[in-house]
């Protein structure tokens, strides 16, 4: 009995999922159309390679995308050390400037030296002629709605060590409360909580 029923339900999540790519790959001509108009700023070979999905459920308005990246690629730059040659994280930084705001660049910027020094491990680093490069991931679960000029998401950052040939995962990753603020015509990282 209970075979009969997950074989009725298996047809019918089947047939539904049938239907609904019938549909739209009927419909494509429609869809586009709209696609471009919502969206002109994405480019159509990233729309074409996507599989079917719900574009309500998963597209960002453009303005989002726009801050996402400038969140992705600042906190890349602010997250991916040099400690042969940087003398703390804090230069990272000074190489993210272009991504932050003045106010936050100011904060950051601080010298964060300590008569202790950064720590055993950007020793061993700094002595491994190791670079430490971080991959950025952007989310925003939980996040306040984006307006025109103000945009909250989560990133989480992993981080890896390289020295020759050896790489080492940074453990734990570092997650970070961002909020963006758009000046101009461009998105700019106005606050990072730890």
């Amino acid at each position: 009995m209970k075979t009969r029923k997950l074989v009725i339900v298996v047809v019918a999540v089947v047939g539904f999922l049938t239907y609904t790519y019938l549909f739209r790959t009927s419909n494509d001509g429609d869809s586009a159309s709209v696609v471009t108009s919502t969206s002109t700023s994405a480019p159509s070979t990233a729309a074409a390679a996507a599989p079917p999905v719900d574009v309500g459920a998963t597209e960002l308005p453009t303005t989002s995308r726009a801050a996402e990246l400038a969140a992705r690629q600042g906190l890349t730059v602010a997250f991916t050390w040099y400690p042969a040659t940087d003398i703390t994280q804090n230069d990272a930084y000074g190489r993210a400037r272009n991504w932050l705001t003045a106010k936050l660049a100011d904060r950051m910027l601080i010298d964060a030296r300590t008569e202790r020094g950064p720590g055993v491990q950007w020793d061993e680093w700094a002595q491994q002629q190791a670079k430490v490069i971080a991959e950025v991931s952007i989310e925003c679960s939980g996040c306040p709605e984006d307006t025109d000029t103000l945009v909250h998401r989560v990133a989480t950052i992993k981080q890896t060590a390289i020295s020759g040939s050896s790489t080492d995962s940074v453990k734990p990753d570092t997650t970070v409360w961002v909020i963006l603020v758009r000046e101009g015509d461009r998105w700019l990282i106005d606050d990072i909580r730890y």
